[in-house]
């Protein structure tokens, strides 16, 4: 099996289990992503970047998912190709402790300014839901033959 083949069936299953949402023992033993804040790559594909916390394979600290496939904000979970996330307090929170400790009342938008090389920043949640829909799309094109 190719390198791509394996992981357009992660994506397949994923998605698969995403459209089902989590089981309570899923995110049980999901890691935790605090501060997080999704971004996009330079092919379109929407992953999160956030500090980790309970990962099976990474070190605490700053990380980058693999391609996300689904989330939901109000219910505090995400689901990328690799797993499960339940989600802490986004990156705005982040911002408004960095600006608290600088004696600031609120942290103005892009108040922080954090570079991943190949990444762009997505903060509208809205935007995002599209994005997500579109790349599920071309997931599914890709399955049937598709570009």
């Amino acid at each position: 099996m190719t390198n791509k083949a394996f992981w357009a069936q992660k994506l397949r299953s994923a998605i698969k289990a995403a459209d089902s949402g989590p089981s309570e023992n899923d995110l049980a033993g999901a890691p935790i992503l605090n501060y997080w804040r999704p971004h996009v790559t330079r092919h379109g594909a929407p992953i999160l970047w956030g500090m980790a916390s309970g990962h099976p394979r990474l070190a605490e600290g700053w990380i980058t998912t693999s391609q996300l496939v689904a989330i939901d904000v109000d219910r505090a979970w995400a689901r990328t190709a690799s797993r499960w996330y339940v989600l802490a307090q986004p990156f705005s929170a982040y911002e408004a402790k960095i600006a608290k400790g600088l004696g600031m009342e609120e942290a103005p938008s892009g108040f922080v300014q954090v570079d991943l090389p190949g990444y762009r920043p997505l903060d509208d949640v809205s935007l995002l839901g599209q994005l997500l829909m579109a790349w599920r799309d071309r997931v599914r094109q890709d399955d049937t033959g598709g570009d």
